[in-house]
């Protein structure tokens, strides 16, 4: 469970450039207006990650259409084409703006005694929206996982691999990554394996054995990047 004190964002990415799937990517919404049973992606991940965040951010790109998205904050890229991590950066800008300006608000002469100002984000929830089978049980193992430890990127292993795009950060990551991008560098995770080599205890893995408690087929971290992927999830 959520711990007092802390909160927790939800960040889904949008904005891809979705060349692989330009065959059946819908014009101007690219990956995020693919549908499946009746939804768009886009609204798929929000769903489940909504259902578990106190609130979320969807980063975008400049003039990408969208679907409807209730309650969701948009964002949009800051460093068009510069890659997933420059979103997760502008959405964990977005998600410390805000609670810059709650705290302000809060802190003013018109604050009315007895509400209280919501805690702070700590951690966010970063995901793509080309994982439209994500699950709302995976998103809130990761968050527990998180909360539970000091580490600041909770990353499940999945098929052998780290799982960037369905992982755990905590909001002080900021200016690491800041630092990473300003390097000319892009990859999530060369920055993963590098905080790992600066501190082991910086970065907490989640076992896939964990992850199918919750998901027994995985299917939270089925991506689809081609149309053969597309089909393949069609014909579920």
């Amino acid at each position: 469970m959520q711990q007092p004190g802390q909160a927790t964002v939800g960040i889904v990415l949008a904005g891809g450039g979705s060349t692989r799937l330009a065959s059946v990517a819908a014009t101007g919404g690219g990956k995020a207006l693919l549908t499946f049973q009746g939804k768009t992606f886009l609204e798929r991940v929000v769903g489940s990650v909504a259902a578990e965040a106190d609130r979320t951010i969807v980063v975008a790109a400049a003039g990408q259409t969208l679907p409807a998205l209730d309650g969701v904050q948009i964002v949009r890229d800051s460093t068009p084409g510069a890659g997933p991590l420059a979103g997760i950066r502008d959405g964990l800008r977005a998600a410390v703006a805000v609670d810059h300006a709650l705290h302000a608000e809060h802190a003013g002469p018109a604050c009315h005694a007895g509400h209280a100002a919501a805690p702070p984000v700590r951690l966010a929830f970063v995901t793509s929206c080309d994982v439209p089978l994500l699950r709302r049980e995976t998103v809130r193992l990761l968050i527990d996982v998180a909360v539970a430890s000091d580490a600041v990127w909770t990353i499940p292993i999945v098929h052998g691999h780290g799982q960037v795009l369905v992982s755990v950060l905590r909001v002080e990551a900021l200016p690491e990554i800041e630092a990473w991008l300003a390097t000319g560098r892009r990859d999530l995770r060369g920055l993963c394996v590098e905080m790992a080599r600066n501190d082991p205890r910086s970065v907490r893995e989640v076992t896939e054995e964990a992850c199918k408690a919750v998901d027994p087929s995985l299917e939270s971290f089925d991506d689809i990047d081609t149309p053969e992927d597309f089909q393949r999830l069609q014909s579920r």
